[in-house]
C-alpha cells in the first residue's frame, strides 16, 4: 500500500474471503466513508453495496462506496485499488460521490485509459519518492475529472437516482412519527454521514422532512374534501404529534396559522375554485406552489370584490 497524499494505492493478492461492513461498523466508523476504485487483474467479487448488487471482475473499473454497507464474497483475486478521501471527492469529483458498481466498462476508451493508469501506478509506485506524490495526485484527479466530464460513468445518474429514491421514501413515510435519520439509514443501508451529505443541498435531513410534512398538511388543508376536518387531525396523518409545535412550525414556514390557511382555502372553495388540482403541481418547488396559491387567492379576492358606484 502506498500513500500518495491525495489518495492511497493498494496492490493486493489474497485467497477467497468475505468482506462485511455492516450498520454497526458504520456507526462506529462514521468518518471512514471513502470511495474505492478497483481494477481486478484476476478473480471475481460478488458484492452488495448499499442495496446495489454487482459483480467486480476483470472487465472494467468498479467503485465500492464505503459510505454504505458492504457484504461481499470474493474468490482468490489480484486487485489494484485506489482509495479516494471523501472530502477530495466532494470537492473535485462530486459525480462520483454516490458511485457503486461498474463506472467504466473495460471495452470503452475511458475504461482502458483509467485501467492503464492503475497499471502505471503499479510499476512506478515502488520507485517513487515522497516529493513526487503531488504530481501523482494531480495526474489522477485530472484524468478522473476529464473522464467524468466526458459523461461515461454511471455514477452521475446514480447520484441523482439516490436523491430521488430518498425523497420518494421520505414522502411515503411522512405519516410515521419515527421517521428520521436512523430509520432512513437502516432502509438504504448507508451511513449517517452519507445521508447528511446527500440531503445537504435540501437543507439537511430534519429540515427536509419537516418542510415536506408542512407542505403536505398545507395542501390537505386546502383540499375541498378536508374542509370540515379538524386541522390537527390532518396534521397527525403527516407525523406531527404535538399541536402547539405543529402550529408554531406552520406559522414560521408559511407566515400564517393553520386556521388562517384553512379559512383562505374555504373562501376559495366557496367561489368554485380548487387549489392543488390533483397532480398539476408536480415538479414545482414548495416556493413555486405557494406563489401560485397566493396568486390564485388574490385572483379570487378580486373577483369577489363588490362593485361600487
Amino acid at each position: 500500500m502506498y500513500n500518495a497524499g491525495g489518495f492511497l494505492f493498494m496492490d493486493t493478492k489474497f485467497s477467497g474471503q468475505k468482506f462485511v461492513r455492516d450498520s454497526s461498523w458504520l456507526r462506529r466508523n462514521d468518518d471512514s466513508d471513502h470511495i474505492g476504485l478497483q481494477v481486478y487483474i484476476s478473480g471475481r467479487n460478488r458484492c452488495e453495496n448499499g442495496g446495489t448488487d454487482f459483480v467486480l471482475d476483470t472487465n472494467g473499473v468498479y467503485a465500492v462506496n464505503l459510505g454504505y454497507e458492504v457484504d461481499a464474497s470474493c474468490s482468490d483475486a489480484e486487485v489494484l485499488s485506489i482509495i479516494l478521501p471523501r472530502d477530495r471527492v466532494i470537492a473535485d469529483l462530486p459525480a462520483l460521490g454516490e458511485a457503486r458498481g461498474l463506472i467504466f466498462d473495460g471495452d470503452t476508451t475511458s475504461g482502458k485509459l483509467l485501467s492503464g493508469f492503475f497499471h502505471l501506478l503499479r510499476t512506478t509506485m515502488p520507485g517513487t519518492s515522497a516529493s513526487d506524490a503531488p504530481v501523482l495526485t494531480e495526474s489522477l484527479m485530472g484524468l478522473l475529472r476529464a473522464l467524468v466530464t466526458a459523461g461515461d460513468p454511471s455514477s452521475m445518474e446514480a447520484q441523482s437516482g439516490v436523491l430521488t429514491a430518498l425523497q420518494r421514501y421520505i414522502d411515503q413515510n411522512l405519516g410515521d412519527p419515527g421517521l428520521g435519520v436512523e430509520r432512513i439509514c437502516a432502509h438504504f443501508r448507508m451511513s449517517r454521514a452519507t445521508l447528511y451529505r446527500i440531503l445537504k443541498t435540501q437543507g439537511g435531513v430534519r429540515d427536509y422532512i419537516q418542510r415536506r410534512r408542512l407542505m403536505l398538511v398545507f395542501k390537505a388543508l386546502a383540499a375541498p374534501g378536508n374542509i370540515e376536518r379538524g386541522v390537527f387531525d390532518i396534521a397527525l396523518e403527516y407525523g406531527f404529534v404535538n399541536a402547539g409545535h405543529f402550529s408554531t412550525r406552520f406559522r414560521d414556514h408559511f407566515g400564517m396559522s393553520p386556521s388562517e390557511a384553512r379559512e383562505a382555502a374555504r373562501s376559495h372553495a366557496m367561489h368554485g375554485n380548487v387549489l392543488f388540482k390533483g397532480g398539476d403541481e408536480s415538479g414545482l418547488s414548495d416556493v413555486e406552489i405557494m406563489q401560485r396559491w397566493s396568486r390564485e387567492l388574490g385572483a379570487t379576492s378580486r373577483r369577489a370584490a363588490p362593485v361600487t358606484s
